[in-house]
């Protein structure tokens, strides 16, 4: 593919009234060391193999990328349109590192920053922003998808400890977490929304079993059923305080969905650049197909709504970066990235005919890759609800 594509995704001027000179420049450094080191090559053999981008996770440590919007008593550094502008450029080259990112630092790595007890934040952030240690969140349940205040995981008090019974699906990363943050009920008498309580569970807690969960896509980061059968936890573990952790999860969830907006915008990019690339390469009846309007439309539509779904990006994280409330406008670009994402990838197979279907390109994977993104962080049709809820006020 051409390596001018990325340059041009890099220094995009519709993105001037987001991000400053020195942003522009971080976005031009991550496009480097990823060109070096996530190689379309290195990308699909870890999809293929299920395994575990270790180099590239170790790359994005030592550059510091895991002490992005973490707070610099830390080790942390930036805020959410640096998160943004970060996510874009590495899910155009690797979705499985932008993922990885999102769990530890977005959402665990967030969580801990503005509830935790001091104790933890010392022990475990700096640790997380130098890549020494990782995390993963646990909350939803097979019986809790949307309606995630749901959940039957338990926790009774038992002395200074509390003890956790249930089972967890769907958690990303859990494989390779030292921490998984854990949302269970304590008070099962209190409403669905109250009485759920945070805890930082250490991964070798007696009890505890982590089972991989093959899935469609997403292979490079193994999703996992999380099991806790009588896993003792102290309760100074406990996140956000006892029985009001439902409160404080509402409050990241704008950032997880902001964060998976640039995730599908950068993928989604990536696959209009393949598609592209193919369809000036590729000849039919004398010409490029590219030559041909069905195709050169249908790449036309593919862009504008990518250019579309960035802008609501930026403009929900520069929302979230100045402290505005952006739950409407981090939904719209959620659902709105998401659809996108798919929608081209679907687009981009149709122009690349049997190559697109092929494993030998990463159109394929895209496509796969794609779709998750319609489900993870709240469905499509929460976001949609969360939007039309604010129709009626």
């Amino acid at each position: 593919m051409n390596p001018e594509y990325a340059s041009n995704l890099v220094n995009r001027r519709d993105l001037k009234p987001y991000l400053n000179a020195d942003q522009f420049e971080f976005r031009d450094s991550v496009n480097r060391v990823l060109t070096r080191h996530a190689s379309p090559e290195y990308v699909r053999q870890c999809d293929e193999e299920k395994r575990f981008p270790e180099e590239l996770v170790k790359v994005a440590a030592e550059q510091g990328w895991f002490g992005i919007t973490l707070p610099e008593a830390y080790g942390g550094v930036g805020g959410y349109l640096d998160m943004a502008a970060y996510l874009e450029i590495v899910a155009y080259h690797t979705i499985a590192l932008a993922r990885f990112w999102n769990a530890n630092v977005n959402m665990v790595g967030g969580a801990l920053a503005r509830f935790a007890p001091d104790d933890i934040k010392g022990e475990v952030l700096p640790k997380l922003a130098e890549g020494r240690a990782f995390l993963a969140f646990a909350l939803s349940e097979n019986g809790s998808g949307s309606d995630a205040a749901s959940l039957t995981t338990r926790g009774v008090a038992d002395g200074n400890d509390f003890i956790l019974d249930g089972t967890k699906m769907w958690i990303s990363g859990a494989l390779q977490a030292d921490y998984i943050l854990t949302a269970v009920r304590t008070n099962p008498e209190a409403k669905k929304h109250d009485g759920i309580s945070l805890f930082l569970v250490p991964k070798e807690s007696r009890g505890l079993t982590i089972n991989p969960i093959d899935l469609l896509g997403g292979h490079a980061i193994r999703t996992c059923e999380v099991v806790y059968d009588g896993v003792r936890v102290p309760k100074e573990m406990i996140v956000g305080g006892l029985h009001v952790g439902w409160k404080k999860l509402t409050t990241v969830l704008s950032k997880e969905r902001i964060a998976l907006s640039a995730m599908c915008v950068g993928g989604a990019q990536a696959a209009i650049d393949l598609a592209r690339w193919y369809a000036n390469d590729r000849k039919q009846f004398g010409q490029s197909i590219i030559d041909f309007q069905a195709v050169s439309h249908l790449l036309a539509d593919m862009q504008t709504r990518v250019d579309a779904a960035r802008l609501m990006a930026f403009r929900a994280a520069k929302l979230l970066d100045e402290g505005e409330s952006c739950d409407v406008e981090s939904s719209q670009a959620k659902y709105f990235a998401s659809d996108t994402y798919v929608q081209v990838a679907t687009d981009g197979i149709q122009i690349m005919g049997a190559n697109g279907y092929s494993a030998e390109y990463a159109m394929q994977r895209h496509y796969r890759e794609a779709k998750m993104f319609q489900i993870f962080g709240g469905t499509n049709q929460i976001q949609r609800n969360i939007v039309a809820r604010a129709l009626k006020s």
